[in-house]
């Protein structure tokens, strides 16, 4: 809005303008996607060599989807919705309701504030892009391990010092680490999935999961702020606190998992 009013835009249309301009960068993304969608057809002359991939690899893919299945832990994936619904929590927190802490308990002015969700927004998509050399070190387990805690010592530390530079310090940990733990989880989710259909049901249960936590989860939080801000010791923290101890709680849970799937792993090799 700031933006549109130095270019003269009177005040009234300022807010217009900012939905007309996110609607025409969705419609360019949407004609982008049919684009690419149009171009990955595959030509007719090329459906023939397709049809015969596609018969010579079935009885492969058969095989490869009845060990899948064998591998599959029943409860991962409750278990891989239970750490979403915690790190989109933390999502809540960091986004909405701080930005009714800074302001009162850091004394953060409007710019400060949107230089920090900025910052944030730049640290999370770098931390994207190193992400494969992340997993390719240290495994998608494991890394989900590492964001999760790093989840939950930013947002818990982040509300409990109030002193910069380690405030903020604090906080990019914490927005880091829940982009490593969201993208690891959904990997784990589809990794966790014995065919394809199950994975595809897997990941829309993930994303709707991951909505649903974002219905009550301002509520809650607010509610748990405002309360919070009435005591006399660190006032504010209460709802940061309580979803970094969630979040550290949860955090040995995709270990859990790789145990479990180790184990499934070695009872195939011995029906073999």
């Amino acid at each position: 809005q700031a933006l549109f009013a130095t270019l003269g835009v009177p005040a009234a249309r300022c807010l217009p303008a900012v939905f007309i301009l996110n609607a025409c960068n969705a419609i360019f993304v949407l004609a982008q996607m049919a684009f690419i969608d149009r171009q990955s057809k595959t030509s007719p002359k090329n459906l023939t060599e397709v049809k015969q991939g596609e018969q010579s690899s079935t009885d492969a893919n058969k095989s490869r989807a009845e060990k899948n299945e064998m591998r599959v832990v029943w409860y991962a994936q409750p278990m891989l919705r239970t750490i979403t619904i915690f790190v989109g929590w933390t999502a809540i927190l960091s986004n909405s309701i701080y930005g009714l802490f800074a302001p009162r308990f850091m004394g953060f002015r409007q710019t400060q504030l949107s230089a920090t969700y900025s910052a944030a927004a730049l640290l999370m998509v770098a931390t994207q892009i190193i992400f494969p050399k992340l997993v390719e070190r240290i495994g998608e387990h494991r890394a989900c391990v590492a964001g999760i805690l790093a989840v939950g010592t930013g947002i818990g530390g982040q509300s409990l010092i109030r002193v910069q530079p380690l405030h903020s310090l604090l906080y990019m940990i914490n927005r880091a680490g829940a982009a490593v733990a969201d993208t690891s989880t959904a990997a784990l989710v589809a990794s966790s999935s014995g065919s394809r259909d199950a994975r595809s049901r897997n990941l829309a249960l993930l994303t709707s999961t991951r909505a649903a936590a974002r219905i009550f989860t301002p509520l809650l939080s607010s509610k748990m702020f405002e309360i919070s801000c009435r005591s006399k010791v660190v006032p504010g923290a209460l709802p940061f606190v309580t979803a970094a101890c969630f979040c550290v709680a949860a955090a040995p849970l995709p270990l859990v998992l790789r145990r479990a799937e180790k184990r499934s792993e070695r009872k195939i090799a011995r029906q073999q």
